[in-house]
């Protein structure tokens, strides 16, 4: 064959891939080509594919370029709640709060409100400290949560923050027994008897009104109040005669003058498990 002949075939033959090439790849280069604008919904699919595939940050400024140059279009607040969430899961939860305001200034409106509400609080849960710390977040979270439980009570992020506000109320019952037992190391009876009153009065259903009832018994029979030892001592035994915490109190105030009567418990402890794998860090 002559070899000019054949020069023009292989010209050919390299333009013909060329541009299957070409049409393969031109959705990636309308995406990664400075300066051009990519269809909606090409630029949408591409930063959701990012996500799924755990390329965080080109997903993240992907959702934003959807948010800033079709921002009057129905995928731009979506884009927003992406934003959000991608951040919520990547445990940067102060960015998902941030991103989270800016769709309830932009779309106060919007549809997914109870969503980004249930977020702010999940961002605000997940930060709780151990509780010899600051539980500054643990109460926000409740704030939160009760919000959502008022505001959407229908809702499934109503049923999970009721879920969630036990969990918290744990924690923050905790806290005051952590205080309380402090106080009464150092023998002020008085500010150690507030706080095992807090978990008496406010956190009455958590795993720590045994040991306080207790520490009510242990504190009033040291002051030389007996009656008062005695009476704690009966309201545990009423309530939870089967405790390890009823046992302990028995043996301080139960003299032969003295009997608590063994009834069966009205009220047990929470059968469930609380898994508090968030609270210790």
């Amino acid at each position: 064959m002559n070899p000019l002949v054949q020069i023009k075939n292989l010209y050919k033959l390299l333009l013909i891939i060329f541009v299957i090439f070409l049409g393969c790849n031109k959705e990636d280069d309308l995406i990664s080509k400075p300066g051009t604008l990519p269809p909606l919904n090409l630029l949408y699919k591409e930063a959701f594919k990012k996500y799924q595939t755990g390329e965080w940050t080109n997903s993240i400024e992907l959702f934003q370029k959807v948010e800033s140059r079709y921002s009057y279009s129905e995928w731009a607040p979506k884009a927003t709640l992406m934003i959000m969430y991608i951040y919520y899961e990547a445990g940067q939860g102060y960015r998902a709060v941030e991103y989270a305001n800016k769709y309830k200034k932009l779309y106060p409106f919007g549809k997914s409100m109870d969503y980004v509400d249930f977020i702010i609080g999940l961002s605000f849960y997940e930060k709780i400290e151990t509780v010899a710390r600051d539980q500054s977040n643990s109460k926000f979270a409740k704030k939160k949560f009760k919000e959502i439980i008022k505001k959407y009570p229908d809702t499934i992020y109503a049923e999970e923050a009721k879920y969630k506000i036990d969990l918290i109320d744990e924690q923050l019952a905790g806290k005051e027994m952590y205080i309380a037992r402090y106080y009464m190391k150092k023998s002020k009876w008085i500010p150690a008897i507030k706080r095992l009153n807090i978990i008496m009065n406010d956190y009455g259903q958590t795993i720590y009104v045994t040991e306080a009832l207790h520490r009510l018994v242990e504190i009033y029979y040291s002051l030389g109040n007996i009656n008062a030892a005695k009476k704690y001592a009966a309201i545990l035994g009423y309530n939870f005669n089967d405790s390890d915490w009823y046992k302990k109190s028995y043996k301080i105030v139960g003299d032969k003058d003295y009997n608590i009567k063994k009834v069966k418990s009205k009220r047990k402890l929470k059968d469930r498990i609380i898994q508090m794998f968030k609270f210790s860090k």
